[in-house]
C-alpha cells in the first residue's frame, strides 16, 4: 500500500524543512496524536541528518506504546527525508507491522511551500482483510498530520525563530 498526501504552507520552502528536518525530534509540537517526542543520536544522522530519529511517545504513559522512527534517505539540498516508523510495546491489534515514510518540500511561490507525505505501511497478516477500510482511513490520518504541522508552521513560528536555532 502506498498513501500519498500534500498540503501548501504559507511559508517558505526554507523555514518548513526547517522544522521537518532540523527539528525532526520536536514532532509534537505539529502531530496531534503524539504527546511527546525526542531524539534519537542528535548529531549523528546520515548523510547530513541532524540526528538518526526520533522516539514518539503515542500516549502520556512512559512504558506505553511509542513508535521509533530512524531517518533512512536525507537531503539538506534536496529538501527530503525518508524514515522508517518501527513500532514499540504496540498492542497486538495495531494492523500495521512498520510504516516507511518520505517526506520533500519545494518551494511553489513567494512564501509558498508544498509538502509531499508518501508513506507506504506493511500491513500485518490479520489486517489484509481489512485493506480497503484502511485503504480509507490512511489518507485521512496522514492529511491530518500534514494539517497539524500547516497550523504549526503558519501561526507559530516566525523566521526570526531559525535565525535563533
Amino acid at each position: 500500500m502506498k498513501v500519498t498526501k500534500k498540503i501548501i504552507i504559507n511559508k517558505p520552502a526554507e523555514q518548513v524543512w526547517h522544522l521537518i528536518a532540523h527539528e525532526f525530534d520536536k514532532a509534537h509540537l505539529w502531530m496531534g496524536p503524539i504527546p511527546n517526542s525526542v531524539a534519537l543520536g542528535a548529531g549523528k544522522g546520515l548523510a547530513g541528518a541532524p540526528m538518526e530519529g526520533r522516539i514518539c511517545d503515542l500516549n502520556s504513559d512512559p512504558n506505553g506504546a511509542k513508535v521509533k522512527e530512524v531517518i533512512t534517505d536525507y537531503s539538506e539540498q534536496g529538501r527530503y527525508l525518508a524514515f522508517d516508523v518501527l513500532p514499540v510495546n504496540n498492542p497486538k491489534i495495531v494492523p500495521i507491522k512498520q510504516n516507511h515514510v518520505h517526506m520533500s518540500v519545494r518551494s511553489v511561490g513567494h512564501n509558498k511551500s508544498e509538502v509531499t507525505w508518501v508513506a507506504s505501511p506493511q500491513l500485518k497478516l490479520f489486517a489484509y482483510p481489512f485493506y480497503p477500510l484502511l485503504r480509507l482511513v490512511f489518507p485521512i490520518a496522514f492529511g491530518k498530520l500534514l494539517t497539524g504541522l500547516k497550523k504549526y508552521a503558519e501561526e507559530n513560528v516566525l523566521m526570526s525563530d531559525m535565525a535563533r536555532a
